[in-house]
């Protein structure tokens, strides 16, 4: 009886290539006795002594000409929004929540309703209105998404109970489970930059 079934341990055994070091070849990792450079590794990405020599050169836009880095402070970009721009209001939030969950029903309701053959006889027509309905729904996804994104951080509403609730259930609304994600998320923005 023949079998399709690889033999036992030939789908682990690296094949030698033109890029590949002849030392790295080896039935498993463990008995590797040096770890091998790759494009995909840290070890490819250059030395410090060659980043240094980069930072010495000028930076160049893609026009040819010098660019200069601008020396602006996180402050002096604050400083430049308007103070109004700061305020959180937990209306005009619900009143964008209102406002994405009237493109989507809007949107849903004209395609279903006018995006059929009796509307539109062309089938590569239907195909592509379904797939600008396809982009549109995207959008109004993502604007919902953001506002329980922003409910996570606090920023929907000065009120703690309105965030966590507006949260809940757009990310429900999303198939996010809201309260692990907002866990999580936190320690995302703490572990990268605290932004």
């Amino acid at each position: 009886m023949s079998t399709t079934a690889m033999p036992q341990g030939a789908a682990y055994q690296r094949t030698n290539t033109v890029d590949s070091a002849p030392s790295t070849v080896y039935n498993s990792p463990n008995d590797s006795p040096t770890a091998s450079a790759s494009s995909t590794s840290l070890s490819s990405m250059g030395s410090v002594e060659e980043f240094q020599q980069l930072k010495s050169k000028p930076l160049v836009d893609t026009y040819g000409n010098e660019f200069v880095l601008p020396d602006y402070t996180i402050k002096d970009i604050r400083d430049a929004i308007p103070k109004h721009c700061f305020e959180r209001s937990g209306l005009r939030g619900l009143g964008y929540v209102a406002r994405d969950f009237a493109s989507l029903a809007t949107t849903f309701f004209l395609f279903h309703k006018f995006c059929t053959p009796e509307y539109i006889p062309s089938y590569s027509l239907r195909v592509a209105g379904w797939a600008l309905y396809t982009v549109l729904q995207g959008m109004f996804g993502t604007g919902v998404w953001i506002l329980a994104h922003e409910c996570g951080h606090q920023a929907f509403s000065p009120s703690k109970t309105l965030n966590d609730t507006v949260g809940w259930v757009l990310h429900s609304f999303l198939l996010v489970p809201y309260f692990s994600w907002k866990i999580s998320h936190s320690k995302h923005h703490k572990a990268t930059g605290n932004m």
